[in-house]
Order: C-alpha cells, then structure tokens, then sequence
C-alpha cells in the first residue's frame, strides 16, 4: 500500500489466511473509563484501546480533574476529591458521540455549569432525548446552536432522586450514561425506558460492567431498573476484552475471499452484541469455529444472500453490506434508521459508494436492499467516518482497483487497522506460497 497516509490502494488477495491481534473493546474501554472517574480511589484498566474516541473521552476526564496515567494498553485512573471541576473552555469532543452522551450523565452528578462542543457533524448528532431524561432529576440542558445538539450546557447541582423515562429508539447511549450517572444520584432513581430501544445489547454491556465493579442494582421486568444511590464505588482492575467490531473486518475479509482467519483475543462470552455478527457470517455460509485463544472464521465456496434484522448490532452494517453484495442473491438489511445519525448517514454512504462499484442498490426505509456482484473498482469515499473506511478496505481484496479515500479515519476506532491489515495479506501470500511449494 504505497499511497500517501490518507488514500490507500487495497491489493487484491484471495484468499486471506492467518491469525490476527485485535485490540481492546471501544466500547468497554469508553464505559469503563466513565465507571472508574466515578470511583472511589485508583482503578486500573488493562488491555484499553488507545484510540482517537477513547482518547478523547480521557482528555475530557482530565480537564474535569480526573487524574489519569494511560502507559501502552494501561490506564490507571484517579478520581478527584471534588466532582467536577467545570473547564472554562467547552469540552470539545471532536466527532465522538459516545464521549458526549456518557460524559453528559457523568457531568451532571457533579456541580456547575459544564459546556459541550464538537465537530461539525457532532453539531448534527441529537442528544435531546438524553437532556429530556436528566431533567425530572435536577439537570438543566440549554442549547447554544441550532439544537438539540450541540453546541450546549449542561447545568447541575447533582442529580436528584426520583424516576425518569429514557426515550432511547435513537441511541442506546442515552441510557446507558443515565444508568452509570443514578449510582451517584442523592437517593434512589428508577430508570424506565421505551420500545424501541436502539441497540439493546450496547445497554446489556452497561449493565454488566457495573455489577462487575460491585454496582448495586435491580431490574423491575423488561423495562425498569432502580438504582439504590447514593453508591460508593470501590476502585477496580478491569481488563477490557478484544473488540468484536474491529475483529469483524477480517471476519469479512474471510467471507469474501474463501480465506481462513483467526481473531485473537476473544471470547465466546464476550460482552459486545457486535459477536453475534458471527452467526450471520454463518447463515450465509461461513463456518464459525471457537478455540483457546479465539474465534476462527473460514469463508465458503458462496456466499448465500440474507434477510437480517441488524438493529442489535448497527455498526456491522457497512461490514455487512460488503459482504451482501457478492451475495449470489438479493441481501436485505433491516430495522437500523438510527444509522442516519452516526459520524455519517451510514445508510446514504453505503449505498452510494456501493453503487459506484455498480452495485444494484436500494434504500428502503430502515435499510437496504442489495444485490451484487461488484462490476468496477473506484475511489471510495469514507465522509471521515472509520467504518466506512474499513469496510471498503475488505471489499478492496476482491475487486481490483479500489482506492480508500480518507483512510486515516481509521484512527477514530482502531489506528492499527491499516498495519495489521497488511500483516494478514503477507501471512497470506506466505502461506501460499508455503503451499505451492
């Protein structure tokens, strides 16, 4: 890939065959560093990922006096005495909507006026619901721009007791930051929710972090959990798991090529809904096998076309799609409107970079509707969004001539992607030639 740093030519391999290092969670690693700013003395995080979102997160804990020494994939963190101190500069939080929404519910259980700014397409991304959700328990959010986005304030006195509905059919993130910021709350909160919920599982992983750490909670049926606050939270060591998300790239590039990939570190029991990607590289064919160290995925001779509720693990979307369209069939991905709102309108760039290859491609309401095959390389367009980015890049080992436009973006969720990416191609023409030998 000899291109300058943000365009990069992806070789054609068929097929890719070897074992591949995956990073930490972005997810976990986001959560955990919210759970540990809210403890009670020194946390130490293990097997973090260093990346431009959680980076930023951690940048943003700094300015509001949280102490943190971040040395490899290890951070520790430490809390200060006094919650929070309100920076008087906003917390710009560049393009990373996870930081905004967590550090949102982190913020208000703290005193003062606390401002929340970001890139321009952060100016874009909603968090009206999640202001709606904080104000029955004593938060007042004013908008500064054209809102409910932001640029905005937050003010707090710390959050009351009380109940609150979390409107969460746009992001799950809205009620997994109330749920982490209730434990701190000056008595009891009942946190209920509406159907939909976007991505459920992302809340499963709130959840089960916070009774890793010793959070005290209930669930009162499908809909309602009540956090007994307030909660003192003893410090913790969490190792952070490997990230399915990042791991699902070569997931794909297997399925694509025929290939015979190995993801590592990773678990049958990880947390991440994004896992469950794996059972839909089954249905259209792939052969999913589970060892000691991690999960191995083996493309097959065809690829069969799906009907596939994504709603549960959105971010597999693009990753999806690349691989529908060399689909023998049409492939239907459904029920992830919310895509619309995330660093890009994921649905709209899938569709016309997928077309620029002369793929068959349509938007339908919720979703997409694809068949393929691929007809033409191009120059593909990320509108600086990393899954996108990636995604492409997988697709780019079958058809010749594909170029990744802007493929720095990567950084936002695994800066190694292009490195590690070149490490399996060579393992790959290593093997075969091992083989031809």
């Amino acid at each position: 890939m000899n291109e300058s740093a943000n365009r990069r030519a992806v070789p054609c391999v068929m097929p890719v065959r070897g074992a591949v290092p995956i990073p930490g969670s972005k997810s976990v690693t986001h959560r955990a560093l919210i759970l540990a700013a809210l403890a009670d003395g020194e946390s130490v995080i293990e097997n973090a990922l260093d990346a431009e979102d959680t980076r930023i997160t951690a940048e943003a804990l700094r300015r509001l006096g949280v102490h943190l020494d971040w040395q490899g994939a290890t951070i520790r963190v430490r809390p200060p005495a006094y919650r929070w101190v309100a920076p008087t500069e906003p917390l710009n939080l560049g393009n990373s909507g996870t930081s905004l929404r967590l550090l949102m519910g982190l913020a208000a259980v703290g005193r003062g006026t606390f401002v929340f700014d970001g890139s321009s397409r952060l100016r874009q991304r909603p968090v009206g619901p999640l202001a709606e959700a904080l104000k029955p328990l004593g938060v007042v959010v004013r908008y500064l721009g054209e809102g409910p986005c932001p640029p905005l304030t937050l003010e707090t006195q710390g959050l009351n007791a009380g109940r609150t509905v979390v409107d969460a059919s746009e992001s799950s993130q809205y009620l997994s930051s109330v749920l982490m910021a209730a434990t701190q709350a000056r008595g009891p909160v009942v946190v209920r929710w509406k159907d939909p919920v976007a991505s459920f599982p992302y809340v499963s992983i709130t959840l089960q972090m916070m009774a890793e750490v010793g959070v005290q909670f209930r669930r009162e049926g499908s809909h309602e959990v009540v956090v007994p606050a307030p909660q003192r939270l003893a410090p913790f060591r969490m190792e952070v798991e490997g990230d399915c998300s990042s791991a699902s790239y070569f997931w794909a590039a297997s399925a694509l090529t025929g290939g015979d990939v190995l993801t590592y570190p990773l678990s049958p029991d990880a947390l991440q809904g994004d896992c469950r990607f794996l059972d839909v590289l089954g249905t259209m064919g792939c052969t999913i096998r589970w060892e000691d160290r991690g999960v191995r995925v083996q493309g097959p001779h065809r690829l069969l076309p799906v009907d596939v509720d994504m709603n549960a693990m959105p971010d597999m979307v693009p990753t999806l799609a690349v691989v529908c369209a060399f689909a023998d069939g049409v492939s239907t991905i459904r029920n992830v409107a919310h895509l619309r709102i995330k660093e890009c309108d994921r649905l709209d760039a899938v569709g016309t970079e997928l077309r620029r290859l002369g793929v068959s491609v349509e938007q339908i309401a919720d979703g997409l509707r694809i068949q393929g095959p691929p007809r033409n390389g191009a120059v593909i367009r990320t509108y600086n969004d990393h899954r996108i980015a990636m995604s492409f890049a997988v697709l780019g080992l079958r058809v010749p001539g594909t170029v990744i436009d802007g493929a720095t973006t990567v950084a936002k969720s695994f800066p190694g992607f292009w490195d590690v990416l070149d490490r399996l191609l060579q393992q790959s023409t290593a093997n075969r030639a091992g083989n031809d030998g």
